[in-house]
């Protein structure tokens, strides 16, 4: 019967039974359209893809075959029978027992990419664009929330299951968290499924956690996915966080510095030796200042080498290292490895412990420029934080040029946003915060005895009704000399070295965050919240 539909449809037969399947072919279709369309991929080449169907005439097999078209597939079709159609449908359960790792690319053609894209400006329209897709299969619920994440330029997305039978789907966008759409249990089911297909995570492994990836493939650029699956009561909560590399591109100029600050940094950056490091806690944008940092000395006549744990941007003409501690290649081991290969600029993603402190610090002493990173509260702290790491106190100043400290705060969107008089509550923040500041010169600060005019924030369709749109960088930079090794031997307060730092002119990251509010940049709330 098989054979004669083959006939009258014109399409080549297939035993499947004598055929070699390939579980990555299978696993490009996802199970739920596989059994609705009657539709299986059994070999893949490139984008050449061999596909088997059951009936030309299902409905489910038409959407399913336009799909695979509109993804840039090559589809060569054929017929086969139903018992051959329930063998490849089977490898579906196979490839969960034995782990197979299926793929790392999202197969979203750039044409749909930017389809979705351009249909969404605000969070209302990826609530009505999932809507009136919800019904569709898994690959396209995933897609959907993809490419609406960067419509948004949502920085992670969370997909949480809940104890009902749903789930939430939440964008970081500016560094808040919006709920944008709740999903069925069984669509997060298949997001699950599919999720850990592409990031190469084990789909029967639900007690521990995992982290994997995948890429999307744009004419742009390659956008990586990192994932972390994490158990829950509920179920298995899903982050995706998006590494958009258009994202990461920001100048020195654009990071928010103060002009003193800025022709300061620009200066450090060229010294030939020594450290800098910037601190402040996860997401206050670390990564984007050491690589705007290195792009702007980067050249053919300097050797720039970082290790990165991982590496979150790939930068053209730079050498990059990712540590795998599983393997015990280390942030130390990798960095006395590349000092053996004649670098002059080292960028080491972090200063975790003892031993990667007291080599960095060599490192910076012998001729070598290192940009680094630390977690603590402001640029002060980082010396006593050195010390705690058992360092020589008398090789920290010789060694370290200059601290940074920062935070991210978003900035009022310039389409809607007013400005308003400050309130008597308003003036005295601002007051309060500032008023130290008048006699340094490298301040301007306005008179308080007249108006003061600030930001109001409303809301319209750019900024998703927010009120805030894109965010800046708000510092502190402490540079660190030679008069500073006395008093770092003598094992400083907090205070002390606080106090030491403004006497040398240094803006605390507060203050700096309240001379952005009246330069109309952002709030006073929303300097209040990153710096409490």
């Amino acid at each position: 019967f098989t054979m004669r539909m083959a006939q009258i449809y014109n399409l080549p037969y297939l035993n499947l039974f004598v055929q070699t399947i390939n579980p990555e072919a299978v696993a490009i279709i996802d199970e739920e359209t596989a059994k609705k369309g009657e539709i299986v991929a059994i070999q893949k080449k490139g984008k050449d893809l061999k596909v088997c169907i059951k009936n030309p005439n299902n409905p489910e097999t038409k959407k399913a075959l336009k799909d695979l078209k509109d993804k840039g597939y090559v589809v060569d079709v054929f017929l086969v029978s139903p018992s051959g159609l329930k063998k490849v449908l089977s490898y579906y359960e196979n490839i969960k027992k034995q782990q197979v790792h299926i793929t790392e690319t999202l197969d979203i053609t750039e044409e749909t990419l930017w389809k979705i894209k351009n249909q969404i400006k605000n969070i209302e329209d990826f609530k009505r664009l999932y809507e009136e897709n919800k019904n569709k299969n898994t690959t396209m619920m995933l897609e959907l929330i993809v490419a609406g994440a960067l419509s948004l330029d949502s920085s992670d997305i969370h997909i949480e299951p809940f104890e009902e039978d749903e789930a939430r789907v939440r964008f970081r966008i500016d560094g808040i968290l919006y709920e944008v759409i709740n999903i069925t249990k069984e669509t997060y089911n298949h997001l699950l499924n599919r999720i850990k297909l592409l990031s190469k995570v084990k789909l029967n492994i639900k007690d521990r956690p995992q982290d994997g990836r995948f890429s999307i493939v744009t004419s742009q650029g390659e956008i990586e996915v990192r994932t972390s699956v994490l158990p829950g009561p509920n179920g298995e909560s899903i982050v995706l966080r998006v590494l958009d590399p258009t994202k990461i591109i920001v100048s020195i100029d654009q990071l928010g510095l103060s002009e003193y600050d800025l022709n300061l940094l620009e200066k450090e950056i060229r010294r030939p030796n020594g450290m800098l490091i910037v601190t402040g806690p996860t997401g206050s944008g670390k990564t984007t200042t050491l690589y705007s940092f290195i792009r702007k000395i980067n050249s053919p006549g300097i050797k720039i080498i970082t290790i990165e744990d991982p590496i979150e941007y790939h930068l053209k003409g730079i050498s990059q290292s990712q540590i795998d501690e599983s393997a015990g290649y280390t942030f130390a081991m990798a960095l006395r490895s590349i000092l053996r290969q004649d670098p002059d600029v080292i960028l080491l993603g972090e200063i975790r412990d003892e031993e990667t402190a007291d080599t960095a610090i060599h490192a910076a002493l012998t001729g070598h420029l290192v940009f680094s990173t630390l977690h603590t509260n402001n640029a002060p702290a980082t010396i006593l934080r050195l010390i705690d790491m058992k360092l020589n106190p008398t090789l920290i100043a010789p060694a370290v040029n200059v601290i940074i400290a920062q935070r991210l705060v978003r900035k009022v969107c310039k389409n809607c946003s007013t400005k308003k008089e400050a309130s008597e509550e308003e003036i005295k923040i601002l007051k309060d915060t500032l008023l130290e500041l008048k006699d340094n010169p490298k301040v301007k600060l306005p008179d308080f005895s007249q108006p003061i005019l600030i930001p109001k924030i409303n809301g319209c369709e750019a900024c998703n009704f927010i009120g805030y749109k894109g965010r800046i960088g708000i510092f502190e930079v402490f540079p660190v000399d030679k008069s500073l090794e006395n008093v770092i031997i003598s094992n400083p307060t907090q205070e002390k070295l606080t106090q030491i730092a403004k006497e040398k002119g240094m803006i605390e990251i507060k203050q700096d965050g309240m001379l952005k509010v009246i330069k109309g940049i952002t709030t006073i709330d929303e300097v209040l919240r990153v710096t409490k």
